[in-house]
């Protein structure tokens, strides 16, 4: 038998995953199902279950991906032209998100699922932690460039600011999920006020 090569063992992790995401997009989290994911793919049991062996695990390949395209629109930003502020980051960010999720509503249901569920919690965790990794060296530097700090103070004001700016785009989530007709500008614009004024 042929030796499966590794790029085809990667193109059919991608089919899985964009399953995965399609499913969880249009079902939610707890009403889809292994089954449902398989027949999505048009793969067998088997050909999931080489890759993947559990719908949890589905989960985190489905989150590193959508982590993965932001952190790459998040570094190609930064690279040209002028630092942007934090709104447009968060923008880039959330449009990013809604782009590639039909319903911002299944992380809800994630999160949800990691307050009672060890295993997903401990899926979770080192996900906020890339994206503190990814946040971090940008509100350093907006604050050096932006705020007039330096040293130190930069690097305090970054580690204070980072928590506020992932509950900011969690609140962006939770009610562009739950609230009808969200006002996605009106919070962008919020954000603007707060973040990406000059410092008092």
């Amino acid at each position: 038998m042929p030796k499966v090569s590794e790029k085809h063992r990667a193109a059919r992790r991608d089919q899985i995953v964009d399953a995965a995401l399609r499913c969880f997009s249009t079902r939610g989290f707890q009403r889809t199902s292994m089954a449902d994911i398989i027949a999505e793919s048009g793969l067998s049991a088997g050909a999931i279950y080489g890759h993947f062996e559990s719908k949890q695990q589905l989960v985190i390949a489905v989150a590193q991906r959508i982590l993965g395209n932001r952190m790459a629109e998040f570094g190609s930003r930064l690279e040209t032209g002028e630092l942007p502020p934090p709104s447009f980051m968060l923008r880039l960010m959330m449009e990013g998100l809604r782009g590639e999720l039909r319903d911002t509503g299944v992380l809800l249901q994630l999160w949800g699922e990691a307050v009672t569920d060890p295993e997903m919690s401990g899926l979770i965790g080192p996900i906020f932690q890339r994206v503190r990794g990814l946040i971090g060296p940008y509100l350093h530097r907006w604050a050096t460039e932006r705020r007039g700090l330096g040293g130190e103070a930069a690097e305090v004001w970054a580690n204070d600011v980072i928590m506020v700016v992932i509950g900011i785009a969690q609140g962006y989530v939770v009610q562009s999920a739950l609230l009808p007709g969200f006002d996605g500008e009106a919070y962008l614009r919020g954000v603007s006020a707060i973040l990406d004024g000059d410092p008092a």
